[in-house]
């Protein structure tokens, strides 16, 4: 037992003089049976924390843009690992073909931003019990279990489903994009489709690609009240509903699901910006995760509504 640790830790030839036959047997029947090292645990066993996180993207453009919708993810990852004593590891691994694991395991562990990934990667890490923590919840199958921060998106949804009910007359269009396949979307969707059905509200699901098509129009002027799931959706309807002379908060009411990050969505019913708080609770449930303590960590965030002439009317 004592030789099968040393070798599988990487302490062979320190700790304990091992034979190089020895060694090759031991690695030849960990690899048979499918032996991973646990990470968190050695780390916790021997007390060697390098006091590093990495922040972690498959996106092509690192968020350190202000412009970046990830920014203030990033702005609060980064206030809280100083609060907490941790050094910033940044990888951005876009198209990258190669193993990205070994730059990781530089860090203690690891916070994974954006909506691109690579699940076979991140489904060798949690097996290995990497320290690991995403902005925005994730499933990557076989019931492998990942650990997420999210908002709270069934309060937010619950909220704006109460403002806009009273405009809907009992049918709201809701708005998505084919490109909106992150697991967040879906929640969002899932949660507006049970709340509106609880009021007696039907639901028309209109799905876009990068342009709106008269039959998107038509059917987005069909109700009085309309949902996008994202701000880059209804940027692409306001502009034509502009044009057609049709006032938002008169003619047509609507909200959309997500933080008006840009400042520049000001007839939408929206919630508030509360990006940066999530990343800070990233850092918060790793630490937690790090420690042992995961089980107590808090997992969501609040985002309290900002009603606009979109549900209140002008």
């Amino acid at each position: 037992m004592a030789t099968a640790s040393a070798v599988l830790s990487g302490k062979a030839g320190k700790s304990i003089r091992v034979s190089e036959e020895c060694r090759n047997k031991v690695l030849s029947a960990a690899s048979f049976l499918g032996y991973v090292p646990n990470t968190a645990a050695q780390n916790l066993k021997s007390g060697d924390d390098n006091h590093i996180i990495a922040v972690f993207t498959y996106e092509n453009i690192f968020p350190a843009d202000p412009k970046s919708e990830y920014y203030l993810f990033f702005a609060g990852i980064q206030q809280e690992a100083e609060r907490e004593g941790y050094d910033i590891l940044i990888l951005n691994n876009w198209g990258r073909e190669k193993s990205r694991s070994s730059r990781i395991r530089l860090a203690s562990g690891a916070i994974m931003i954006g909506v691109t990934r690579d699940d076979a990667h991140i489904t060798s890490l949690v097996k290995q019990d990497f320290p690991l923590v995403f902005v925005g919840r994730r499933e990557i199958g076989n019931g492998l279990p990942v650990k997420f921060v999210s908002f709270d998106y069934s309060k937010a949804v619950s909220e704006v489903v109460r403002l806009i009910a009273p405009r809907a007359d009992g049918r709201v269009v809701y708005v998505s994009s084919e490109f909106s396949l992150a697991e967040p979307s879906a929640d969002k969707s899932r949660y507006l489709h049970e709340f509106c059905h609880a009021r007696g509200i039907e639901v028309e699901d209109v799905i876009v690609s990068d342009s709106v098509t008269n039959d998107d129009m038509h059917k987005v002027l069909s109700s009085r009240a309309v949902i996008f799931d994202r701000l880059f959706i209804a940027d692409l309807f306001t502009p034509i509903l502009n044009s057609k002379g049709i006032l938002i908060g008169r003619d047509i009411f609507g909200a959309i699901l997500e933080d008006d990050w840009t400042g520049s969505h000001n007839e939408w019913t929206c919630w508030e910006n509360r990006r940066m708080e999530l990343g800070s609770l990233a850092v918060k449930r790793l630490v937690a995760f790090l420690s042992g303590k995961d089980a107590e960590a808090e997992t969501v965030v609040e985002i309290p509504i900002v009603e606009r002439r979109g549900t209140a009317g002008i």
